[in-house]
């Protein structure tokens, strides 16, 4: 059990200036930031320290992974800096929330574990890595750093457009060879099977790919956010909604 989980997550909210705006009051040092304006209709804003100060994602679209320094300059000792004036993440006056994982001290450093070599930067203690890769194009095994066998994996292409892939132990799940997925950026339901993603379950130490566009294309980057549950801190469930 996790007795002070602001040292592992916490939220801050912010109003934006138009200008260089540091934004602090963490109790770690954040190593995935995602921010999202509150008041205007604007795209979401990910960025972590295995991929490099500067690199963005946008959860809500396929698009590649963009150099976006100009708007979302750096991760920080407490919290992170923006800058300029884009609606995204500092449009003068624009309320906005920013949602911060701590995924451990020390370093990114590599992972041996599975047939594909990564970059992890993990913290076991509040059951979240940070996983970085270069897909092969053939059925294989990258490992994840968390000790555990994770509960919850977000997956994007970062050098091409590509879906937001999300395995969850809790969606339909016939065998170990047979999961269905979610998307971040799409509105569809639960689809694929694991011949397109994931092929047999995690495990405490790799998490399986298949050939797929979305997940392991040849010479194409990926990143992945995994997550397993901890006691009083964290949990995956799934409901039945009764209108």
């Amino acid at each position: 059990t996790i007795k002070l989980p602001n040292k592992h997550f916490d939220t801050l909210l912010y109003t934006g200036t138009g200008s260089s705006n540091s934004i602090t009051g963490l109790n770690f040092a954040p190593n995935w930031t995602w921010i999202k304006s509150r008041s205007l209709s604007s795209t979401h804003k990910l960025m972590d320290s295995v991929r490099g100060d500067g690199l963005t994602l946008a959860s809500n679209n396929t698009n590649a992974e963009a150099s976006d320094s100009s708007i979302f300059s750096s991760l920080d000792s407490s919290g992170f800096t923006v800058t300029g004036t884009a609606n995204s993440t500092n449009a003068s006056s624009a309320t906005y929330v920013g949602w911060n994982w701590n995924a451990g001290g020390g370093s990114t450093v590599t992972n041996t574990d599975g047939t594909i070599s990564t970059q992890v930067r993990a913290n076991p203690t509040a059951g979240f890595s940070i996983v970085t890769y270069t897909g092969t194009g053939s059925a294989g095994t990258i490992g994840h750093g968390l000790g555990v066998v994770p509960d919850t994996i977000i997956t994007k292409t970062r050098n091409a457009t590509g879906n937001w892939t999300v395995y969850n132990k809790n969606l339909d799940h016939a065998s170990s060879t047979s999961h269905r997925v979610l998307r971040l950026n799409n509105t569809a339901a639960q689809t694929g099977s694991s011949a397109l993603y994931y092929g047999n379950d995690p495990t405490s130490s790799v998490q399986h790919l298949a050939a797929y566009t979305d997940s392991n294309q040849s010479s194409e980057t990926y990143v992945a956010y995994c997550f397993s549950e901890v006691a009083g801190y964290s949990k995956f469930g799934s409901y039945t909604g009764n209108g």
